[in-house]
């Protein structure tokens, strides 16, 4: 049995999302046992959300999340992600930013922090992904730094960069993002994300010239290539994967 899909539960969401009338929806899932509850969070988010407009999107997230943010935050975010990715919701859309400022405040720091989990992987784009961390109010550098060390995206190494910036007055704290890096690449399986990680530890070693970072790296950089390397992404991009 499909736990993703009931097609009598489909056809009865279908009718329910035509209305589209909040309360009614809430209703209906009021009133269903656990089992078709869970069904219907999946076919909410990988059916019927799928093609619906942007303020419809965000319209239901919202009403979801706020009533039952355990259940959907997660479901909601995943529905979410392959939208953001392919352009046909954006964080500019009216409906995020009220997303966002319903989440503001320390109630829903976890909801948050969920949110960010699903989405950060699929921005491609550096200045979205800075302004995702601040609409999601994680304006604090070394929090943002906790998610970005297990991204894999040439993006998030270069608000990496970016972000450590605010930290470069403690080489201490900087010496230790760069072993995370160095721990996180000996794990990783793909060679691609391992050179990056490496490549990373590399590179802030250099820009912030932090001596107790030891190992042996093959990415060398030269003094001319640092100058603009924080604040163009396409020389960030040629040198941190020129090996």
């Amino acid at each position: 049995m499909d736990r993703h899909y009931d097609s009598l539960l489909f056809t009865r969401l279908s009718a329910v999302f035509a209305a589209a009338d909040g309360e009614a929806l809430v209703a209906f899932l009021d009133n269903l046992s656990n089992a078709q509850f869970r069904t219907a969070g999946y076919i909410i988010g990988e059916r019927l959300l799928a093609d619906v407009s942007s303020d419809t999107f965000w319209d239901v997230v919202i009403r979801l999340i706020l009533w039952q943010p355990k259940a959907f935050v997660v479901t909601m975010a995943k529905a979410a992600a392959p939208r953001l990715r392919a352009g046909t919701l954006s964080l500019s859309d009216p409906g995020f930013v009220r997303l966002s400022k319903a989440l503001s405040g320390g109630s829903h720091e976890l909801d948050r922090r969920k949110l960010l989990a699903v989405w950060l992987p699929v921005i491609d784009d550096y200045v979205t992904m800075e302004n995702l961390f601040e609409s999601l109010d994680v304006r604090d550098a070394r929090r943002r730094v906790e998610f970005l060390v297990h991204l894999e995206s040439l993006t998030a190494a270069f608000v990496l960069l970016r972000t450590a910036r605010y930290e470069e007055h403690d080489k201490d704290y900087l010496t230790g993002v760069c072993r995370a890096l160095i721990r996180r690449a000996s794990g990783q399986a793909d060679p691609r994300a391992r050179s990056l990680s490496f490549n990373m530890a590399s590179l802030l070693r250099s820009f912030f010239d932090l001596p107790d970072v030891r190992g042996t790296f093959s990415l060398a950089t030269e003094a001319y290539e640092l100058s603009r390397i924080d604040t163009d992404f396409d020389v960030f991009c040629r040198v941190v994967t020129k090996v």
